[in-house]
């Protein structure tokens, strides 16, 4: 760029050039730069086409001046935009530039770099005349800005770790640390900035003492590796204490590239546990041997009992005051039947240990548990010492039970559908009532006594006899829980119905209930709509369908469900072409009979879970819920279609009448019940001034979406038969040499009308329709083919990968011959083969799709998984079948770049994969970055752009050639 002096001169020398033949202006902007010249005498300021278009403007939208410029720049960039223009008309800056946003003619910020200098000069040598440039760097900055946040979010994980980090490159040069490991290590960052070697780092620390004079600070098995400065064998673990004496864990990890990684830990707190956790359990051993809670010992041939301190004051007694007896008398004074029972048994059984937890009585009465445990000594086989160690467990036992209470009553609630929560303490009749179940009333906290009978008053006369049979029935054991409906008299003086359902948590000796603990829902509105139901007829006289109330009822309720659910459902109405005429020429009597079949073939084409109700005449209506697509709607419209179309034999009579189907979809087109209706009214209208027996959608873009998959599903159905299909070959490059002995096999549909119809377009319809069978299996046959050619003029080797839908996995009876059996019947090995399956087929769980798997394998056909990493599959399918190749899908590759959580998920698929002994190979491969990274991953082949894209036979024997 010449300089501002320099630029004047040539500027003011030039010949003067119209504004649209300026060629210095034509040149900038057909680099692509925008142009703006400023006359500072008289303050006008023109821009270029280019300049206005960067901006969203037409030419002259912009006003040519100063001012109408200003306008347009970012608020928070005009300060300093004005500064850096007035630092370089006063010579403090050699050039005006600056990154600036500007106001785009579409309300948004562009990132715009300004360049400009001075042109033109009055004989004071002040600036007359500026002209610059505008560069759009909107992208550029949104990429500085993704960069930015991502080293943000390193730094910050590296800052916030508690563990110090060591990064070494392949020189063993230190190329990343955390401050973190210059605390744990006393290093300076400063140093550690310098990027030193590990060796030089090593010696460092020695020279400073950092390990010990002998090293005595190091693990044994590590001193060798410190003493070498790191070139003797690395142990992947060990321990090191700081001269500040911290311990520090030290693991260590080498890269694949010949770096390594490596942490610190501070676990001084965790050694020091250790030890005093060791220490303590040297203690608690010794205080345990010393110190026993109780000791019962039994005296079999003397057939006599010794007791301990402990043991008399845990039955509330003295050796004064007690004395034991025999083994068994002893026992059965203090231990009840059930306890007596289980020592009994211990002393006959066989084993010389026993565990029991015991309920006795001490002498005062008092009921208490004990864990006994000891050993039995036998003489001869018979029993003839017995030592226990008992302890007294009440209070663990009673907190237990208050915990196991307390825990039935929340999980009572909890898992309890009703709103409101009561307690009732039978024997005291007092009972606690939860805050909603007061509010469920009309009523506020205080307001309601604390008793059974509060709630009992307000029990409506007439449910009160089935409420006490249906609470005595629990209390007898009849019924596992307590369950009744009622009715309860609000605070308004309104009726509330409720279901109460209980259950008794505590029984005294005897079975009686103590404590029940339960809830009340409110059922009101269900009881209404049973009401309402008793009162009107739901169902069609004629045909038995839901009638019109009902339909809108079910509706509601299915509305309320998808809301809830974040579900879609489809509204169809129906109107049986030309029944008019049936009935006119047949009588009623025939018509009824033709609405009633039409009723039961309309209920055999949906499921169990929609609804297929009768408005009237000859006029359906059907709810199809838990629509997740659209796409699935036309199989079930044709198949409506189909059976109305079909013949009705009435009596004797063979009548022919056709369907018309208006279409409309919760909440895409509506969420109101009314607004539905009339869009399903206004679609069947459409569908019969169409000409009827046919379908409409409401939505025109659906409507025109659905009749062009109709109209494709149709032509793909001749498409076969009439030669429309080719197929093309993508080549699969081994990336360690370059070399292509493998493509695959990809199909294209050139439409007579349509031109070239996208695969993604035409393989779901294919495939919904069945016709993908007939489809695959013809390319299956054009690739054999080909492969068995190119086997003899490229490579003996060569292989070529087909793609396998689910469909034609679960459509077996196709009368074809097995892919196998027609390869051995060309003469073809099974290795000339590779079946590309998905990974959502290897979740199916049915025997036919892992019979056919183990059928390639048996013929010798390879397995490759496409688009891995997208699906669900996990390493159990992968092991259980057997996979040979693994594709990475191009999702991964694409934003392929050093140090990208995909080269790491690459990285990752390429170990996993070799180590179950599968090839790997990468799709997607766009540029020569990729392809480099993927080599030094360990990638095996790569398939993309990079290399070719889909050819056809003759281009790709030519690619093989040349490469």
């Amino acid at each position: 760029m010449p300089s501002d002096h320099s630029a004047t001169e040539h500027w003011s020398n030039s010949k003067p050039f119209s504004e649209e033949d300026n060629p210095w202006k034509l040149a900038l902007e057909g680099s692509g730069l925008g142009v703006w010249d400023y006359n500072m005498a008289t303050g006008e300021q023109s821009f270029s086409a280019r300049w206005q278009e960067i901006l969203g403007y037409e030419v002259g939208e912009v006003k040519p001046n100063f001012e109408a410029f200003v306008r347009l720049v970012h608020p928070d960039d005009v300060a300093l935009m004005q500064q850096t223009f007035r630092n370089y008309l006063d010579g403090k800056t050699p050039v005006y530039t600056l990154d600036m946003r500007m106001r785009h003619k579409d309300g948004s910020w562009r990132w715009i770099v300004t360049r400009g200098m001075v042109v033109q000069r009055d004989p004071e040598g002040q600036p007359l005349r500026i002209i610059g440039t505008h560069t759009d760097i909107t992208d550029r900055k949104a990429v500085e800005a993704e960069l930015l946040k991502r080293s943000n979010l390193l730094r910050d994980t590296l800052s916030s770790i508690s563990q110090g980090i060591f990064v070494f490159n392949g020189q063993m040069q230190l190329s990343s640390f955390n401050a973190r490991a210059c605390e744990l290590l006393n290093l300076d960052a400063e140093f550690l900035s310098t990027q030193p070697t590990l060796k030089e780092m090593n010696q460092r620390q020695m020279d400073r003492g950092d390990f010990g004079p002998r090293l005595e600070l190091v693990d044994d098995h590590a001193r060798s590796y410190v003493a070498s400065g790191g070139e003797a064998p690395l142990p992947s673990q060990y321990l090191r204490v700081t001269t500040q004496g911290r311990t520090l864990e030290v693991k260590s990890q080498l890269l694949p590239d010949g770096g390594m990684v490596r942490t610190f830990t501070d676990v001084s707190d965790y050694v020091q546990a250790k030890s005093d956790r060791l220490r303590l359990d040297k203690l608690l051993a010794s205080m345990q041997s010393l110190a026993q809670v109780g000791g019962w010992e039994v005296d079999l041939v003397a057939d006599h009992v010794y007791w301990t301190e402990g043991v008399y004051r845990i039955f509330e007694t003295s050796a004064q005051e007690y004395t034991p007896t025999t083994a068994m008398g002893t026992v059965e004074r203090f231990f009840l039947p059930e306890s007596v029972a289980l020592l009994r048994e211990s002393y006959y059984g066989d084993k010389q240990s026993h565990d029991l937890e015991l309920q006795a009585i001490t002498t005062k009465g008092r009921r208490i548990w004990l864990h006994s445990v000891g050993t039995s000594k036998k003489v001869e086989g018979k029993l003839v010492l017995r030592t226990s160690v008992i302890q007294n467990i009440t209070e663990a036992k009673v907190a237990q039970a208050a915990l196991l209470d307390t825990e039935n009553r929340w999980k009572l609630a909890l898992e309890s559908t009703g709103d409101g929560v009561w307690d009732w303490h039978i024997s005291t009749g007092i009972e606690y009532f939860s805050k909603r179940l007061i509010e469920m009333y009309g009523f506020v906290e205080g307001e309601l006594g604390n008793t059974a009978e509060e709630l009992d008053r307000r029990t409506h006369p007439d449910d009160l006899e089935q409420m006490e049979l249906d609470r005595e029935a629990h209390f007898s054991g009849q019924a596992p829980t307590y369950h009744n409906e009622h009715r309860v008299l609000c605070k308004d003086g309104t009726w509330k119905w409720v279901l109460s359902r209980g259950m008794v948590i505590s029984r005294d000796a005897d079975g009686r209930p103590l404590r029940m603990i339960g809830t009340h829902t409110d059922i009101t509105e269900r009881k209404n709509a049973e009401a309402l139901i008793r009162q009107q007829a739901f169902f069609d006289t004629l045909t038995g369908l839901p009638n019109r109330r009902m339909l809108r009822y079910r509706l509601e309720q299915e509305i309320k469900r998808c809301r809830r659910d974040g579900l879609q459902l489809a509204i169809l109405f129906i109107d049986l072409d030309h029944f008019k005429e049936v009935n006119d020429t047949l009588g009623h009597d025939s018509g009824d009979q033709l609405l009633v079949e039409a009723a039961t073939r309309l209920k055999h084409c949906v499921r169990d879970s929609d609804t297929v109700a009768r408005m009237g005449g000859d006029e359906f209506t059907i709810i199809l819920t838990d629509i997740s697509n659209t796409n699935h709607l036309e199989p079930l419209l044709q198949k409506i279609l189909r059976s109305m179309d079909a013949l009705f034999q009435i009596g004797d009579e063979q009548v022919f009448v056709s369907a018309s189907i208006g279409i409309t979809m919760y909440p895409l087109d509506a969420t109101e019940i009314e607004d539905l209706l009339k869009n399903a009214d206004q679609a069947l209208y459409v569908a019969k001034g169409e000409g009827r027996n046919r379908f409409s959608f409401f939505t025109p873009a659906l409507q025109e979406a659905a009749q062009t998959r109709v109209r494709l599903a149709s032509d793909l159905r001749t498409a076969l038969n009439d030669g429309q299909f080719r197929v093309l070959y993508q080549p699969i490059i081994e990336l360690g040499t370059g070399v292509i002995r493998k493509a695959e096999a990809l199909i294209r549909w050139q439409h007579p009308k349509r031109g070239m119809v996208s695969p993604a377009a035409f393989i779901p319809i294919a495939e919904s329709s069945g016709l993908i069978v007939d489809i695959g299996d013809w390319v299956f046959q054009q690739a054999a083919a080909q492969v068995q050619k190119w086997r003899h003029t490229l490579h003996p080797d060569f292989q070529i990968s087909v793609n396998r839908s689910p469909v034609q996995f679960r459509h077996v009876d196709t009368g074809q011959a097995p892919w196998g059996m027609q390869m051995q019947a060309m003469g073809l090995p099974g290795e000339a083969l590779v079946v590309e399956i998905t990974e959502g087929l290897l979740l199916d769980t049915s025997e036919v799709v892992g019979e056919q798997l183990l059928a390639f394998g048996d013929a010798g056909i390879k397995v490759s998984l496409d688009d891995f990493g997208t699906g669900y599959s996990s390493l159990a399918y992968l092991q259980k079948f057997d996979i040979d190749y693994i594709k990475i899908d191009q999702s991964f590759v694409r934003h392929l770049i050093p140090d990208s959580t995909d080269l790491a998920l690459c990285k990752a698929i390429i170990v996993m994969a070799h180590a179950l002994g599968m090839k790997v190979i990468a799709e997607g491969v766009e540029t020569e970055q990729q392809r480099q990274l993927l080599l030094e991953a360990g990638c095996d082949y790569g398939q993309g752009y990079l290399f070719a894209r889909p050819v056809s036979p003759d281009e790709l024997e030519t690619l093989v050639k040349i490469m």
